[in-house]
Formats: C-alpha cells, sequence, structure tokens
C-alpha cells in the first residue's frame, strides 16, 4: 500500500505501509518538503556541530554523500571527535538550502540504481560521488537523516560557516 495522507491537519506525508482506523502504522515514511530539515533549523538557528580530525577534516564514511557533515547534537559530535582524538567544531548553515530526505523517493531511488536496498549504503567513494552527482542533479544542496548519527551533509562548504 503506498498512499499519501493529513496527519493531524499537518501537510501531506507520504506514507508506505498500513493506514488503519486513522491511525498510521509508522513503517517507512517521509515528510513532504521536509519539514525536519526546516524544524532543525529553526530549532538551532541554523547552528550545527560537527566532529572534526585535526585540520577541520571530517570522520564520517558518506552515507549521505560528499560534503560537510554535521550533526544537530553536541554529543553526537563529540563521538565522532573522539573517535579520532579530534575536536568539536560548530557551523551555521545558509537558509533556504533545498535539501533531500534520507527516506525519501529521490536519495530511495538512486540507492536503487546503484543495486543498495534503501537501508543500505556503501563507504566506497564512488558510492558517495555518485550519490552527491545524482542530488545535486535534482537541485538538491545536501541530505538529512532523521538520525542524528548519520546527520546532515552540505555539499558546498560556501553554504557553511564556523562560528567561532
Amino acid at each position: 500500500l503506498d498512499t499519501t495522507v493529513t496527519i493531524q491537519d499537518q501537510r501531506q506525508k507520504h506514507v508506505t505501509g498500513p493506514v488503519e482506523s486513522g491511525k498510521m502504522k509508522y513503517y517507512h515514511f517521509y515528510i513532504f518538503e521536509n519539514q525536519l530539515w526546516n524544524y532543525l533549523m529553526t530549532k538551532n538557528s541554523g547552528i550545527f556541530y560537527r566532529g572534526t580530525a585535526g585540520k577541520g577534516q571530517g570522520t564520517g564514511l558518506g552515507a549521505l554523500g560528499n560534503g560537510v557533515y554535521l550533526t544537530w547534537t553536541e554529543g553526537m559530535a563529540e563521538v565522532y571527535a573522539d573517535r579520532v582524538g579530534g575536536e568539536v567544531k560548530k557551523y551555521k548553515v545558509k537558509p533556504g538550502l533545498k535539501m533531500a530526505d534520507a527516506q525519501g523517493p529521490e536519495i530511495r531511488d538512486i540507492k536503487k540504481s546503484m543495486g543498495y536496498e534503501p537501508w543500505e549504503y556503501s563507504d566506497d567513494p564512488m558510492y558517495a560521488s555518485m550519490m552527491t552527482m545524482e542530488l545535486q542533479d535534482l537541485g538538491f544542496d545536501g541530505a538529512v537523516s532523521e538520525k542524528p548519527a548519520d546527520g546532515i551533509v552540505i555539499f558546498d562548504e560556501a553554504n557553511i560557516e564556523e562560528v567561532k
């Protein structure tokens, strides 16, 4: 079953899974117009964190593509920084970016075209490069996951500024 529903008078939500008696079982879903990203930007006033190794270099695998990985929790950034003996840095993200939802159809379709299931990813640099190229071709500036450990990737460093 694949349907679109309205939940509590909010914007439309795309649902994959059963909708019974007006109650949705949260099997797989994503939010149109990326309400998660808008919520995070508003809640954090555009401020996000990054666990870095040395000269600002990241520690991630590239699961959402190539770019600068950030998270909305300072504690998660500390975990990454501690793994590599690095430090946590704070960044301001420019408003108005178009972000792909990690659970959305665009990323799902890109993964499928590369032979991956929606929940799979690879640490192969080619995987991250393809994900970035395909999302940029669709007009996205980055991607956001609902998981703080996966976080957010901003493809172009010009869209962030370190806060000192």
